[in-house]
């Protein structure tokens, strides 16, 4: 894996807004960066926090900062750095209609209003604010902040529930009439053709979400490997090893162990990282526990409450907090599900312990909606009657207003 330097290979997207920034401080936005991609997020924070203020507040900085703590369920923090950022743009952009930086805060800050206490106008607002300054932006005019925009766009309805790949759903960037692929596709296609490798990971996980099947879901993660040509200033060895993590995970979820083999092989070669290297990476570590457990699952093993349990250890360890919320959740799970072979084996004491955890974790954190769903959940699992309509570790909330979404609805 290449070290960081600038100008060079760099791991940022949002490369336009680095011409606020002097070259010393764009180093330690792309380390913080590169740290944030291995799952080193406290070694990623620190260099968050050590910037001066006049440096934090920059556009860059500001979004990427806010990214960094929004994925890892730090919601309080995540706020506050987005507020002081939002505060300061609008004292300096004037009378500009579409400001992108302010416009990427305020969906953000949408999704934090929405993961933690499960209000949703302003994702709402956000998603009609972002469609109207781009839906008629041509896919090969797309910028960095406006490909985070598009990303945001798609990401956001996961959050509410809603059916963001309907074909009542306003595509951005529009395709042709009839296309099977959803606007998201063609522009992660489009970045691939034009060398902008970074953003095509960025929108590849949300992009996926959307897609019909696993072949699909396969294809999209090939055809972004086989873009990874020499030369390019972009990462190729994390790309590689980044898809190649996630064809593993997807393999193991499949119960097919020969493909999760080799995808965890290409993964590990992909992200080697020499020796004398100042980085470490908790990425692989991470990726490869996690397949482990899910093809265990597969398998029709397990893993138990036990196994995720010792992954959550792991994960707060290393303050993976998405990771550690992720574990607890399958943990409680598999002590409530009527298919869990332990789940009559385990005493209401030890369930009561995972369950106080997990909501310790989520108060922490700055989340005061995910009680009455978690006792929802377990009881729901507890009298049989549970339907798979929350997910605690994407962060997926019950909520909708209707009339909201039908304004983003033909």
């Amino acid at each position: 894996m290449e070290d960081t330097t600038w100008p060079g290979t760099v791991y940022g997207s949002l490369l336009s807004l680095y011409q606020e920034l002097d070259e010393s401080s764009i180093l330690l936005l792309e380390k913080a960066i590169v740290q944030r991609n291995l799952r080193n997020y406290l070694e990623s924070l620190a260099i968050f926090d050590a910037f001066p203020t006049s440096i934090a507040v920059k556009a860059a900085v500001v979004l990427e900062h806010t990214w960094t703590l929004f994925a890892q369920y730090r919601f309080r923090e995540a706020r506050w750095v987005a507020e002081r950022g939002l505060l300061v743009f609008r004292t300096s952009i004037g009378g500009v209609k579409y400001h992108g930086p302010t416009i990427l805060l305020q969906a953000l800050l949408g999704g934090l209003d929405t993961l933690t206490d499960g209000s949703t106008q302003r994702c709402f607002d956000s998603m009609q604010e972002i469609y109207s300054w781009l839906s008629a932006v041509p896919t090969d005019h797309f910028t960095d902040v406006q490909v985070w925009a598009v990303n945001l766009y798609y990401y956001l309805p996961t959050l509410l529930h809603t059916a963001a790949g309907s074909p009542r759903f306003r595509d951005i960037p529009s395709g042709p009439p009839n296309s099977p692929s959803p606007g998201i596709s063609l522009l992660r296609k489009h970045l691939q053709r034009t060398g902008r490798l970074n953003e095509a990971l960025f929108l590849l996980d949300t992009e996926m979400a959307l897609l019909p099947n696993k072949d699909a879901e396969i294809e999209a993660m090939e055809s972004v490997r086989s873009s990874c040509i020499e030369p390019s200033t972009q990462p190729l060895g994390y790309i590689e090893g980044c898809v190649a993590l996630k064809l593993a995970l997807m393999y193991a979820e499949l119960g097919d162990e020969e493909g999760y083999r080799e995808e965890m092989f290409n993964g590990a070669g992909a992200l080697s990282i020499p020796r004398n290297s100042e980085f470490s990476s908790n990425l692989l570590r991470t990726d490869t526990w996690l397949a482990r457990l899910e093809l265990a699952r597969a398998g029709g093993e397990g893993p138990g409450a036990e196994a995720w349990e010792g992954f959550a250890d792991y994960a707060a360890k290393v303050g993976d907090y998405r990771i550690e919320a992720k574990a607890l959740t399958e943990a409680l799970e598999s002590m409530i599900s009527p298919d869990s072979e332990e789940a009559e084996d385990v005493s209401p004491e030890n369930r009561e312990r995972i369950r106080k955890r997990l909501d310790e974790l989520y108060s922490r954190l700055g989340r005061s909606f995910h009680r009455s769903v978690t006792r929802r959940r377990v009881n729901d699992k507890r009298t049989g009657h549970h339907q798979k309509e929350e997910s605690l570790s994407r962060g997926v909330v019950m909520y909708g207003q209707q009339s909201a979404l039908r304004s983003l609805q033909t």
